[in-house]
């Protein structure tokens, strides 16, 4: 696909420290005059008419693309509906925006144009981004903030790019962490600060910098990838070096001499934004060359030959070469005046694959010992439960983490505190995966994105020194980081009636006298049982008559005899459903929660997790001995790296180690119970 890069403005109303836009003697026009914007839509067709099978991506870049107004965009529609009849469903738009200026005037006409995500970018740090001749950066994230919620209420998607200056590196984590609390529908990237001249040095960082700063922040992303999401380059290195599923932006992918062209608003045209700046790889103005004659321009072929020279001289022998092919040209040309080099920031990525990426991702089953090249990752442990902002007043963040099932712990546990302190409320750092469980909670103010400088607590439990402690259960982990007197009764809590069922599913189950739910769901293949063994339970509780219903999320195996609702309910539902069922059989997952909450009877199945930490009072639990060498390695406190990774005892894991009809046995007896109590209760009329 081709790529134009559009600055149709060099306008902008930030002034941020590192960006060429602040610093460079303004062009002129500063703006693309309609006149040129309707002949850059004629050349778009002129191009893809030439080539068929060609397709064009479109980015709105700047300066500040909405300084335009939604009146420039709608035209920019108008001229390619006009020029281009048969090749308009080959051109795709994308925009590049800070969106402190974005309003839902636009919204009608980007999504006109297909523009359903929105690239963005942000700082924490004071005085790096800001508004006006002043640098106002308090206005700035003010506005920032403002418009990423203007965003989501208009249905766009969103992502980050976090650019990495010297005073970033004193706060990695923080910064991820931050980044992540305002939860991006799209992903986010981290990249090195690039400086054009001399007035912004004291933001300089060396590549060496650049790949410790990643490396504070990877093992937290690996250990939380399935969460966490798209952050880069995290995400596509794991695509290329693990999945070995090529992934590779302009920069490293050696191809940019073949797909990218750069658009001024006086209509001439060069390589990249850099390549404009510095007067190289100009390709002439769109008045007088087609883009078809400017992607055939000979001045790219030093770029082609330079994916031939590299490999055999200051490349020769490099590994990584494939997902690298020595970096950005225009950052070589910065450092050594020459594109027959690589850039200075081959060193990053080599540095954080061999001293970071490496040891983590292909730690063999346990730990390795700390070595030269072997930085292996400690959770940062919290002994101390500090407290003292409950009393203080001061709005406190609250960052939910981890599954579905924590979430029910940690709602239960703000329910204990808001009953023992009833004014005192919290702001929830909005996250998708968790807001139809604590959306109209009794301790939640708001659900937001929390400004720079805000107090956030976190609700991972599993990262505190008491809970390494053997007897530790979760919930009381939780209750003690709130406050909390412990012990407390372990009552879970959702802020709606979970009474009122769900007629639409229940119209759907083809109910039995006795029915059973069954869910073998989990995000750790560790604590999963084989599908084989679940169809046996099934067919054992089929021969009785029980009805059998299976749940779990979309990409679940079926269990062969059930009655699949697998992707038909959500965690909401399923809630709603359970109480019409007389027993549950599940692993250590949400649905084991779920049963605790809806008081259903439940026989739930353990392996590598304890029961005695997780489990709740009245329900059956049957614990699998570990059939590992080493099952101190698995998951466990201060070992949730091992959560996502494959058992390394295959089908001799300890979850296959449970007998059907031991579990089944359980299940009768649950039920025989249930039909106890039922015959014991007093009937209307006696």
């Amino acid at each position: 696909m081709a790529t134009v890069i559009f600055k149709a403005t060099e306008a902008c109303n930030a002034r941020c420290i590192y960006c060429d836009v602040v610093h460079k003697k303004p062009r002129n026009p500063v703006t693309m005059p309609l006149e040129t914007l309707e002949l850059f839509f004629s050349r778009i067709n002129e191009f893809l008419t030439e080539k068929p099978q060609e397709k064009l991506d479109l980015v709105w870049h700047g300066g500040e693309p909405l300084l335009l107004g939604p009146d420039y965009f709608s035209k920019a529609l108008h001229f390619q509906q006009k020029h281009c009849v048969r090749t308009s469903d080959r051109i795709h738009h994308s925009i590049q925006s800070n969106v402190t200026l974005f309003s839902r005037e636009f919204t009608p006409i980007l999504k006109e144009l297909g523009i359903d995500s929105i690239g963005t970018s942000y700082e924490p740090i004071p005085g790096v981004r800001g508004l006006g001749a002043k640098r106002d950066w308090r206005e700035y994230n003010k506005r920032f903030l403002e418009g990423i919620g203007r965003l989501e209420e208009e249905g766009f998607c969103w992502g980050i790019i976090y650019v990495v200056n010297k005073l970033s590196l004193a706060k990695p984590v923080e910064i991820f962490q931050m980044l992540h609390n305002l939860a991006p529908k799209g992903a986010f990237m981290f990249n090195p600060v690039v400086l054009y001249d001399l007035k912004a040095v004291h933001l300089k960082i060396e590549p060496e910098e650049y790949a410790d700063f990643l490396g504070a922040i990877f093992h937290l992303w690996w250990q939380n990838r399935e969460e966490l999401g798209n952050v880069d380059p995290f995400a596509s290195l794991v695509s290329n070096l693990v999945d070995g599923k090529a992934s590779l932006g302009c920069s490293d992918s050696g191809a940019c001499a073949d797909t990218h062209i750069n658009l001024l608003p006086d209509g001439s045209l060069s390589h990249c934004g850099r390549s404009a700046d510095w007067g190289l790889l100009n390709y002439g103005s769109i008045f007088d060359t087609s883009l078809s004659r400017a992607f055939a321009d000979p001045q790219r072929d030093v770029l082609r030959r330079r994916n031939k020279v590299l490999p055999k001289t200051v490349c020769k022998g490099c590994r990584f070469w494939n997902i690298c092919h020595g970096g950005c040209p225009l950052d070589a040309w910065s450092a050594e005046k020459t594109f027959m080099h690589k850039t200075e920031w081959c060193m990053a990525k080599k540095k954080f694959i061999e001293e970071y990426f490496e040891p983590v991702v292909k730690q063999p089953e346990g730990p390795k010992e700390p070595g030269p090249e072997c930085r292996p990752y400690s959770p940062p442990v919290q002994t101390v439960f500090e407290t003292s902002w409950l009393a203080d007043g001061e709005p406190v963040w609250i960052n939910p983490m981890g599954g579905l099932g924590d979430t029910l712990m940690f709602s239960g546990v703000l329910k204990l505190l808001t009953d023992k302190y009833p004014n005192r409320k919290f702001n929830l750092v909005d996250r998708t995966k968790y807001r139809e469980f604590l959306e109209g909670h009794p301790a939640i103010d708001r659900i937001g994105h929390p400004p720079p400088g805000a107090r956030i607590v976190h609700t991972s439990y599993w990262e505190h020194e008491i809970f390494f402690s053997r007897g530790q259960r979760a919930f009381q982990t939780l209750a003690r980081i709130f406050g909390l007197e412990t012990p407390v009764q372990e009552r879970l809590y959702v802020p709606w009636d979970i009474e009122q069922g769900d007629p639409e599913i229940e119209r759907i189950v083809p109910w039995k006298k006795r029915n059973v739910l069954i869910s073998q769901s989990s995000d750790s293949f560790r604590k999963r049982m084989d599908v084989a063994k679940w169809e046996s339970v099934v067919d054992l509780l089929k021969r009785q008559g029980i009805g059998v219903v299976q749940a779990g999320r979309m990409g679940d195996q079926y269990v062969r005899g059930a009655y699949s609702l697998i992707g038909l309910t959500s965690a909401r539902s399923i809630i709603r459903l359970l109480r019409r069922f007389d027993a549950i059989v599940t692993v250590d997952s949400f649905m084991m929660h779920a049963a605790h909450l809806c008081s259903v009877p439940a026989v739930v199945l353990w392996g590598p997790t304890d029961h005695l930490v997780y489990g709740y009072p009245g329900q059956v639990h049957l614990q699998a001995k570990p059939t590992c060498e080493n099952p101190e390695n698995c998951i466990g406190p201060g070992q949730s790296r091992m959560y996502r990774l494959d058992c390394p005892e295959g089908e001799a894991r300890c979850m296959n180690a449970f007998n059907p009809e031991d579990i089944t046995r359980e299940v009768f007896t649950l039920l025989t119970k249930k039909l106890k109590r039922r015959a014991n209760q007093p009937q209307n009329g006696r």
